[in-house]
């Protein structure tokens, strides 16, 4: 009798608002695991996934197979700029393009800018949080103050001259939608690659001086001036690297964690009081709210040649998706893993911005934010509860909150 092939629980959108349950069931049980909604060998396990993402064989130059997935009726040029992009990003090459690519952006991630934009996004937070008047007690705190905390670090600390907001969140609103998770594409991808053509035209206006002001000291500005001196690579692939910070930094990645981080807050109030406590404490919390909440749950690696994980055999061409949000919660790491707790001493070994070469170029900056908005939002506020429930988004690559009402005291 024909064995009935069964759909994976990782394609269900109903488990985005929780989907930890299901990650533990699988790792226990199926730890390589086929989701057909990804076309993809998912991985649940934190050493699994760290092997994975330090793997040769796994290879990041993953983009055209990401393609095939994410709309199989569809075949580019080489020319495309989509092909032009992700062969050209550091996110998605390996080897030595990699490499000089990442040498590329070092002007504007260096110690002694990190230092600098710490302090802006100190002002930025501080200054966010003041928005909210005297005596208003009830708030969306996504709509009040977690989607606008990138928005205002992007113009004081990365340089996104203000008056171009509009002109490009929009753009990479509609791009962020190619992330999708298991779910059918909402957009044409006509549409999808018009954004990305608009934004690198954007990015060469801007480097060349065509576009607004950028402001001194920034990241973009820091890129822009290093160009002169830079032999690592072209001005077309220095134009893809400031496009790919374009889309990381209003991603839902920091909105996510920053909303994310509010309501283990709020379900957990007593992590207030030892936020306020405890300067230890409160400098491990932004690494705990990334970890108990990763706002990326998951991504793509493909194999290079036929490789072997836990007693799985996967094909050469086959894509392996690394679920970091699993790996964050895997209780051969964590004790007590479904716990928020801003005291857990090891709550850096996160996954959340990736491991290895590849792990994210802006992760200080990420951690920089949240660490400040919160320490903002407690020395205002000692207390945070839930006005009403949670609504997630339905994405479960970029899981992140649509509405959170929460009570400020």
């Amino acid at each position: 009798m024909m064995k009935m092939k069964v759909a994976s629980p990782l394609s269900n959108p109903d488990i985005v608002p929780n989907p930890y349950p299901v990650y533990a069931a699988l790792a226990e049980k199926e730890p390589v695991h086929w989701c057909d909604g990804l076309r993809a060998w998912a991985i649940l396990r934190h050493a699994d996934c760290v092997s994975a993402l330090n793997d040769d064989r796994l290879k990041a130059e993953r983009m055209e197979s990401v393609l095939k997935v994410k709309f199989p009726d569809h075949n580019l040029p080489p020319d495309s700029i989509y092909h032009r992009f992700t062969k050209n990003v550091m996110m998605y090459t390996d080897a030595r393009t990699h490499d000089s690519l990442r040498k590329s952006t070092h002007a504007g991630f260096t110690r002694a800018a990190h230092e600098h934009y710490s302090g802006l996004i100190e002002a930025v937070a501080t200054d966010l949080v003041a928005t909210i008047p005297n005596g208003k007690t009830e708030i969306d705190a996504v709509a009040d103050l977690a989607a606008k905390l990138p928005v205002n670090a992007a113009v004081r600390a990365f340089g996104v001259p203000e008056e171009d907001l509009d002109f490009v969140v929009p753009r990479v609103n509609t791009i962020m939608t190619y992330w999708s998770g298991p779910q059918t594409q909402p957009i044409p991808l006509d549409r999808l690659l018009e954004c990305l053509t608009d934004l690198h035209t954007y990015s060469l206006e801007l480097v060349q001086g065509q576009r607004g002001k950028v402001l001194p000291d920034t990241v973009i500005a820091r890129l822009a001036a290093s160009q002169a001196t830079n032999t690592d690579c072209t001005i077309e692939q220095t134009i893809h690297q400031l496009v790919l910070l374009l889309i990381a930094l209003f991603a839902p990645t920091t909105p996510g964690s920053a909303s994310s981080g509010m309501l283990a807050f709020a379900t957990h109030p007593e992590q207030i009081d030892r936020f306020r406590a405890d300067r230890a404490c409160a400098e491990n919390a932004a690494n705990e709210v990334f970890r108990y909440n990763a706002s990326n749950q998951f991504t793509w690696r493909l194999a290079a040649q036929p490789i072997d994980l836990d007693g799985v055999h996967i094909e050469a061409g086959q894509a392996v998706v690394p679920f970091l949000g699993a790996a964050n919660r895997d209780p051969r790491v964590f004790d007590e893993p479904d716990e928020f707790k801003i005291d857990r001493r090891n709550s850096a070994q996160h996954l959340t911005f990736g491991a290895g070469v590849h792990s994210c170029l802006g992760r200080q900056i990420a951690f920089l934010e949240v660490k400040w908005f919160m320490v903002a939002l407690f020395q205002r506020f000692s207390k945070l509860q839930l006005a009403g429930d949670p609504i997630w988004n339905s994405n479960l690559e970029f899981r992140s909150l649509k509405s959170l009402p929460v009570k400020l005291g």
